[in-house]
C-alpha cells in the first residue's frame, strides 16, 4: 500500500508510532476473525466436498500391499581388496543407488517376463478410479457404449479402449503399471531395504514382491560378471602394451650405458668410487697439515717469548713449553735437562739461604743453571725445525690430493651429464615394470572374480501381504481437509479483494489520519428499536408540548422534513447512534483549538457515502449542546440537503454571496434544536468552483463566523469536482466521510494524493454506515461494543438489511 504523503507532525494531526509486532494472542484473534468472516464460504466448500467423500467411501475397491526385506552389504563380496571393481560401501549414496536399481526398468522387465504380467488384465488396464467403478456398478458404462458414447467415456478416462495391442505395447504398459505400484524404502540408517508392491490381488502381490527380490539378485550377479569381464578384457589388452613398453625402456637403458662408457661396480659407478676416495685422502692430508701447523705455531710462540724475556723470564717460558707442547713433553733430552735444572734450582735456593747469594758455590750453581737453560732452548729450536720439515711434507701431500680430486671431478662432469638422461631412462623402465606387474595381478584377480557366485543382496524375510485400502477414516479426513482448504483459499481471495476500510487501525495505517468515529448503519429495524426505547419515548413526552408550542407561535420555523439520521439523533439523543455522532464533535475539540475548527467542511471521496446526512446529524448534535451552529449546503451540483430540509426554498447561499438578499433572511431554522440551515438553491448557470473561490464567498463566511459558533459546510465529493479545493479559503478544516467496507482504500489515497491542501487540513476520518453485525468479525472489541450497545431494546436485534443514510 503506497503512502500518499509523509506522516504529518503538525499540531492537530498527531503522528502514529510504528506498530509493534503482533503477539500470539493477536494472531489467534486474527485467525478467529477470518474464520468468523468467511465461515459461510468455508462451510459451502466443505459441504460440496462431502459427496465426493461419500462416493470414495462406498465405491473404492480394496487394495493389498506385500512387503519383503532385503539386506544389501557389498563388503560380503570383497574377497580381493585390490579388485578393479571398487567397493561402494563407503559411499553414503550407495544404498540410495540400490533403491534406484530396484525401481529400474531392468528389474521391471524381469518381473513382467517371469510372471507373464503382460497377459494380466490388472496390469494392462489402469485403475479406472472411483467414478468409473460407480458408473460400471450401476451399468451406466455399458449403456453408454451401446448408444455410441463409448469414445466419450474413453476420452474422459472412465472406460478402457477395446483396440487390440501388440506384444511390445502390452509389455510396455505392464512395466509402466508395475513401476507405478512399487515402493522401496530404506529401513532407518541400516543397509536393509523394504520392498512394497500394491495390487488388487493379494496372491499376485506376494508373487511380485518375491520375484522382485530374485530379479534384484540376478541383476547384481549379471552386473558383477559383466563388470569383471570387461575389466579382464581391458587388462589383457593393456598387459600386452605394457610388456612391450617395459622391454623397450630397459633396452634403451642398456644402450645408453654402453654408448657413454658408464660402468658400475658393486652397485656404484667407478667414477663415483674414485671421487669418494680422492675426497677422503684430501680430507686426511688437510687434517694432518693443520695439526702440524698448529704445533709449529705453538713452538714458535714459545721460542719467541723466551728470546724476548732473556734470562729473567726463561723459567716461565720453559715451564710453559713443557706443559703445553706435546713434542717438548715427549722429548727425552728436554726431560733430562729439566730434571737437572730442577735439581740445581733447589740446591741454589738451599745454598743461598745457608751461605748467602754471593757465595762462590752459589754463583757456580747459577752458572750451571744458565747453561742448562741454553741447552733446553737449543733443543726447542731443533724440535721446531723438525716440525717445519714435517709441515712441508704434509703441504705437498695436500696439494697432491687436491690435484687428484680436481682431475676426478673434471673427468666425472661428462659422466654426470649422461647420468641425468640415464636416470630418466631407468625411471621410465621401472615405472613400466611396476605397471606391468600391477596390471598382471589385477588381471588374475578379475579372472577369478568372474566366477564368484556371491552377490551383495540376500532376502531377510519372505513377502507378507496386508490390506491397505481403502482407508475410510483417511478418505473422510482428506475430504474435510480438502473442502476446508478450498474454502480457506476462496476466503483468502475474498480477503485480498476486500479493499475497503473496516477498522480504525486501517484508517490510521493507510492514511496517517485519525479515525474520529464509527457511525453505524441505520436500518429500519434498528431505527424502530431506537424510537421505541422507553427512554426515548419518555424524552419525547417531556419535549413534545414545548416543540409544538414553538412551532405554532414561531413563523421562522420553515424546515419541512429532516433526514432519517438527523431525525433519529434529534429524537433519541441517548442512542449509540447519537453517541457516535457526538464522538466526532468531541474528537474535533480534543484534537485542536476550538477556534481552528469553527468552519468545518464535510466531504467524501465518492457520492453516496452519507456525507450530507452526517453533516446534518453533526450540526444537530452541536445545536443540541446549546451552541449556535449553521449548516450550509455548498454542494451546488447536487444539493441533497436543500431538497431534504427546505424543498420550497427559492433562494440560497448563491444569492447571499452575490448580495441579492440578506443572508439572515435566507436561513431556515429548526426551533426544536435551534439549528440554522442555509440552503444551496442556486440561480441560473454558475460555476460552483468559481463561486466558492470568489471574494464575496469569503465575505459571507466571515459574517457567518461572527454570528455562529460553528459553521458546518456540506461539500461535493473530492473525485467528482474541484469545488472542495476551491473552498479551501473558506474553511478551517475538513472532515472526510468514508463508507465502511465499500469505499476502496486506493481510491481514498488517490483522492487525497491529488488534493494535498485538503489532506494537510483534514481533521480526521469518519467511517460511516458501519455494519454492526459484521463489525465484530473485523474488530473484536469494537464489534462487542456496538453489538451490545446499538439497539439496546430487548427483542430488537440489529437487522441484516442496509439503508441509505443520505436524506
Amino acid at each position: 500500500m503506497n503512502e500518499i504523503v509523509p506522516m504529518r507532525s503538525t499540531s492537530g494531526s498527531p503522528t502514529h508510532p510504528a506498530a509493534a509486532a503482533p503477539s500470539f494472542a493477536q494472531k489467534v484473534d486474527t485467525v478467529i476473525g477470518f474464520l468468523r468472516r468467511r465461515w459461510m464460504i468455508i462451510s459451502i466448500c466443505v459441504g460440496a466436498a462431502l459427496p465426493f467423500g461419500a462416493i470414495n467411501h462406498f465405491f473404492a475397491k480394496p487394495s493389498y500391499t506385500s512387503s519383503s526385506t532385503i539386506m544389501v552389504d557389498p563388503r560380503v563380496t570383497q574377497l580381493f581388496p585390490n579388485s578393479l571393481v571398487p567397493d561402494a560401501s563407503r559411499d553414503p549414496s550407495w544404498v540410495e543407488n540400490q533403491i534406484g536399481v530396484l525401481k529400474s526398468q531392468g528389474v521391471a522387465a524381469y518381473v513382467v517376463k517371469q510372471l507373464r504380467l503382460a497377459d494380466d488384465p490388472e496390469f494392462l488396464r489402469e485403475d479406472p478410479g472411483v467414478f468409473a467403478s460407480m458408473l460400471e456398478y450401476f451399468g451406466v458404462t455399458a449403456g453408454l457404449k451401446k448408444i455410441g458414447l463409448g469414445g466419450a467415456l474413453i476420452a474422459a478416462g472412465l472406460a478402457e479402449s477395446d483396440r487390440p495391442r501388440s506384444e511390445a505395447e502390452r509389455i510396455g504398459e505392464a512395466q509402466g503399471a508395475f513401476t507405478r505400484r512399487i515402493d522401496v524404502k530404506r529401513v532407518g540408517l541400516s543397509n536393509m531395504l523394504r520392498v512394497e508392491f500394491r495390487s488388487r490381488n493379494p496372491d499376485q502381490a506376494v508373487k511380485v514382491a518375491n520375484t522382485m527380490v530374485d530379479a534384484y539378485i540376478y541383476d547384481q550377479l549379471t552386473a558383477k560378471y559383466q563388470a569383471n569381464r570387461r575389466a579382464s578384457d581391458w587388462l589383457l589388452e593393456r598387459l600386452q602394451v605394457l610388456r612391450e613398453d617395459a622391454a623397450n625402456a630397459e633396452r634403451a637403458v642398456l644402450e645408453f650405458k654402453s654408448k657413454n662408457n658408464i660402468v658400475a661396480a658393486g652397485g656404484k659407478l667407478v667414477n663415483d668410487q674414485e671421487m669418494m676416495d680422492a675426497t677422503a685422502k684430501l680430507a686426511t692430508s688437510k687434517a694432518a697439515a693443520s695439526d702440524i701447523q698448529a704445533r709449529l705455531n705453538r713452538i714458535d710462540a714459545v721460542i719467541k717469548s723466551g728470546q724476548s724475556n732473556a734470562d729473567t723470564g726463561f723459567d716461565e717460558t720453559i715451564a710453559a713449553a713443557d706443559e703445553t707442547t706435546s713434542d717438548a713433553m715427549q722429548n727425552s733430552i728436554i726431560g733430562q735437562l729439566r730434571k737437572q735444572y730442577l735439581d740445581l734450582v733447589n740446591r741454589e735456593m738451599a745454598w743461598s739461604a745457608q751461605y748467602g747469594k754471593n757465595h762462590v758455590a752459589v754463583i757456580n750453581l747459577q752458572k750451571q743453571i744458565r747453561d742448562i737453560r741454553r741447552s733446553m732452548m737449543s733443543e726447542l729450536v731443533r724440535i721446531r725445525e723438525s716440525l717445519k720439515s714435517e709441515y712441508e711434507i704434509a703441504s705437498q701431500r695436500q696439494a697432491t690430493a687436491e690435484k687428484t680430486l680436481s682431475d676426478v671431478i673434471a673427468q666425472s662432469k661428462g659422466v654426470n651429464q649422461a647420468q641425468i638422461t640415464l636416470f630418466n631412462l631407468e625411471a621410465t623402465a621401472q615405472s613400466y615394470r611396476r605397471l606391468y606387474d600391477n596390471f598382471l595381478q589385477r588381471h588374475t584377480e578379475a579372472v577369478q572374480q568372474q566366477t564368484l557366485p556371491v552377490t551383495e543382496a540376500r532376502a531377510i524375510s519372505p513377502a507378507a501381504v496386508y490390506q491397505t485400502g481403502p482407508k475410510r477414516g483417511m478418505i473422510w479426513l482428506t475430504t474435510l481437509l480438502a473442502g476446508a482448504g478450498i474454502g480457506v483459499g476462496f476466503g483468502a481471495l475474498r480477503e485480498l479483494m476486500d479493499r475497503g476500510f473496516r477498522t480504525k487501525e486501517q484508517v490510521q495505517s493507510a492514511l496517517s489520519l485519525q479515525c474520529l468515529s464509527l457511525v453505524p448503519v441505520l436500518t429500519d429495524r434498528a431505527m424502530l428499536g431506537i424510537l421505541n426505547d422507553p427512554r426515548t419515548r419518555a424524552l419525547q413526552a417531556r419535549t413534545s408540548a414545548t416543540v409544538a408550542e414553538v412551532i405554532r407561535n414561531t413563523m421562522v420555523s420553515r424546515i419541512h422534513k429532516t433526514s432519517r439520521l438527523m431525525r433519529t439523533v434529534q429524537q433519541a439523543p441517548d442512542s449509540i447512534l447519537a453517541e457516535s455522532v457526538r464522538m466526532i464533535r468531541l474528537n474535533l475539540e480534543l484534537e485542536g483549538q476550538s477556534e481552528s475548527r469553527r468552519v468545518l467542511g464535510v466531504t467524501s471521496a465518492f457520492p453516496g457515502e452519507g456525507k450530507s446526512s452526517l453533516a446534518a446529524a453533526l450540526a444537530t448534535v452541536i445545536a443540541q449542546g446549546g451552541q449556535q451552529v449553521i449548516l450550509v449546503d455548498c454542494d451546488l451540483r447536487n444539493p441533497s440537503l436543500s431538497r431534504a430540509l427546505s424543498p420550497d426554498a427559492k433562494l440560497g447561499v448563491v444569492d447571499a454571496i452575490h448580495g441579492h438578499s440578506n443572508f439572515q433572511e435566507l436561513i431556515w431554522t429548526d426551533p426544536a434544536t435551534n439549528l440554522s440551515f442555509l440552503p444551496g438553491a442556486a440561480r441560473a448557470a454558475i460555476s460552483p468552483s468559481e463561486f466558492l473561490a470568489s471574494p464575496e464567498a469569503a465575505t459571507l463566511f466571515s459574517a457567518l463566523r461572527k454570528v455562529f459558533d460553528y459553521v458546518i459546510v456540506d461539500l461535493p465529493p473530492l473525485l467528482a469536482a474541484t469545488d472542495v479545493r476551491a473552498a479551501s479559503q473558506l474553511l478551517d478544516s475538513y472532515l472526510l466521510v468514508v463508507e465502511w467496507g465499500q469505499t476502496k482504500i486506493d481510491a481514498v489515497q488517490y483522492a487525497l494524493r491529488h488534493a494535498p491542501g485538503v489532506y494537510e487540513r483534514t481533521a480526521g476520518i469518519v467511517l460511516n454506515k458501519v455494519d454492526v453485525e459484521a463489525m465484530g468479525r473485523y474488530d473484536t472489541y469494537g464489534g462487542m461494543y456496538y453489538g451490545y450497545s446499538y439497539g439496546t431494546v430487548p427483542g430488537n436485534a440489529p437487522a441484516n438489511g442496509r439503508a441509505e443514510l443520505s436524506a
